[in-house]
């Protein structure tokens, strides 16, 4: 192949990929609302599950009017375990602020003893619901664990974070301390 070839070949590549990539933007802009995955500023999914307290079906609608932390974790999950103790402090410091937290378990049904441990072990007392199927993570479109979801008290998403919440997350902790106001 000539060198002007070769050069034709890279041109029509190039573009070709950037002309991809332009469809790819276009194409996720039209997606219609209710497609897209919740984001900040979007009215929070409906979801259920079961709470390991009493095994009743526990919907987010229960919690209208509160401030609520959603949390998707899961036992085996590494930065989950790290992030729950912080969680739990986090709770214990705002739930007479009006805070509940809302911890949603996607462990098998078979892990209800490891998962009663790690509640244990971490000393959590926040509402804890069982997901065995893993719907949460596609309605909040959940890539990975954990992922985090304040929701305010008129049902609005205020701050969203895939992966852990660190200690001391500066964007976290003014989403909550608005959303708390």
């Amino acid at each position: 192949m000539s060198g002007r070839a070769r050069c034709v070949t890279r041109c029509v590549t190039r573009y070709s990929t950037v002309a991809s990539l332009l469809l790819l933007v276009l194409g996720t802009a039209c997606v219609p609302e209710d497609l897209r995955p919740p984001g900040v500023g979007d009215v929070a999914p409906h979801f259920e599950a079961i709470s390991l307290k009493d095994n009743s079906t526990v919907s987010l609608a229960d919690y209208a009017g509160e401030v609520v932390l959603v949390n998707l974790w899961a036992t085996w999950c590494g930065p989950c375990r790290f992030e729950t103790p912080y969680l739990q402090e986090i709770y214990e410091e705002n739930q007479e602020a009006g805070l509940r937290l809302v911890g949603i378990s996607v462990d098998s049904e078979g892990s209800l003893d490891a998962v009663a441990y790690f509640l244990e072990e971490n000393g959590v007392t926040y509402d804890i619901l069982l997901d065995p199927d893993m719907v949460s993570t596609d309605v909040f479109a959940a890539i990975g664990l954990p992922a985090t979801f304040l929701i305010d008290q008129e049902g609005i998403i205020r701050f969203k974070k895939l992966g852990p919440i660190l200690e001391g997350d500066l964007e976290f902790l003014e989403a909550l301390e608005h959303a708390l106001d």
